[in-house]
């Protein structure tokens, strides 16, 4: 059996809105995202420089981060792309989702993770548990 082309359930691209003009992230190449993974891992580039947050985002970003600092967007928005990318990368979608929204402050991602959780429960039921550890009582034996 072979699997359905990986261009056919590749994620979308990711799509970030700044000041009404939508930048697209391109998918990261192989390369580049081998070493992306190297630098979050050792925490250093290839020259053994400390790899920055910007340093990683820079290579998640490819020609974006160029058109970004050209269109001249606040540091602060620079920031929220850099987190946003790092995480999608590193955490999937849904992560990159609540980063870009939230700037990943806690009380703000305790806020939406909260929300998420009820909507989840209003809609689907948690299975049993199954770990074991949860005995039942058993009925004391009548006395003959």
């Amino acid at each position: 059996m072979t699997f359905k082309d990986f261009k056919d359930i590749a994620p979308e691209p990711l799509d970030l809105s700044i000041s009404g003009k939508t930048y697209t992230i391109p998918a990261v190449s192989a390369a580049d995202g081998l070493k992306a993974w190297q630098w979050i891992r050792s925490g250093k580039k290839d020259d053994g420089q400390p790899a920055k947050v910007e340093d990683i985002a820079g290579i998640l970003l490819g020609d974006v981060q160029q058109q970004l600092i050209n269109d001249d967007i606040s540091w602060q928005a620079l920031n929220r792309v850099y987190l946003t990318v790092i995480s999608d990368f590193t955490n999937g979608r849904r992560s990159a989702e609540a980063m870009w929204e939230t700037g990943g402050d806690p009380k703000a991602l305790e806020r939406l993770t909260a929300s998420a959780r009820r909507d989840e429960a209003n809609t689907t039921r948690k299975p049993d548990s199954t770990n074991g550890t949860k005995t039942s009582r058993k009925k004391p034996t009548e006395a003959r």
